[in-house]
């Protein structure tokens, strides 16, 4: 097992991406503390975690409330002892041009997005840091790396995201503490629902799962800073 014994915190881990991780993080080994607003889904994934003999705890969280975060550090602390990796998959968007984006939503994207990466990172980084060190896994998008029409301010609160990794990944060598992102294309996920899309031509939430996986082992020890962008793409055309 990959992930023998570690101590993971997942945010967004009630549904869709976050989800999918947490399972496939529990089948290699590890234990998770699972963190979302929706409770009742939370203890849904918890059970089925426990279900496979890893320990999983289920703690309710705003990311975007600073006293919030604060709090899930402590719960996971006080519950495994440590935290050896954390996974940043929060994430709220909306679809529409610049000038045509409220303030509010502007916020919104920007708090849930950006500002909780930060804020758990964060809070997350010295107990990292006591421990000798640990990994940090920011879910962003191919927005954070390309320019969309009418993903104005999704794509801005995603570049923030990759920058932020970025920068926390240079500031983590002396730590021992790597930050890496994943930048996935569009996602059948409850964030898309009601949009007119193909899902047959999505990555579903499985398919985030091997990438996420690779960067909390040891395999990539020596891999830091990176944004790895994964697609869908099908069979080539007649």
């Amino acid at each position: 097992m990959r992930l023998n014994n570690k101590i993971a915190i997942i945010t967004g881990a009630g549904r869709g991406i976050g989800r999918a991780i947490a399972l496939g993080y529990a089948a290699e080994g590890a234990h998770i503390a699972l963190a979302a607003r929706t409770v009742d889904e939370l203890n849904t994934v918890a059970a089925e975690i426990r279900a496979t003999g890893q320990r999983a705890i289920a703690i309710p969280c705003d990311v975007t409330s600073e006293d919030q975060v604060k709090t899930m550090i402590k719960t996971a602390l006080e519950e495994f002892g440590r935290i050896d990796i954390l996974v940043n998959n929060a994430g709220a968007g909306a679809f529409r041009p610049g000038y045509g984006t409220p303030l509010e939503t502007w916020n919104w994207m920007m708090d849930v997005n950006a500002k909780s990466t930060y804020l758990c990172t964060k809070h997350a980084w010295r107990p990292m840091r006591q421990t000798g060190g640990g990994t940090i896994i920011n879910i962003s998008s191919t927005s954070g790396t390309r320019a969309y029409p009418m993903y104005a301010a999704y794509t801005a609160s995603k570049w923030a995201q990759i920058g932020f990794t970025k920068a926390t990944a240079e500031e983590g060598k002396p730590d021992h503490i790597r930050v890496n992102a994943i930048a996935p294309g569009k996602v059948d996920t409850p964030m898309r629902a009601g949009l007119a899309e193909d899902k047959a031509r999505m990555l579903t939430a499985q398919d985030c799962v091997g990438v996420a996986i690779f960067f909390a082992s040891d395999d990539a020890r020596f891999v830091t800073g990176q944004a790895l962008e994964i697609e869908w793409f099908g069979p080539a055309a007649d």
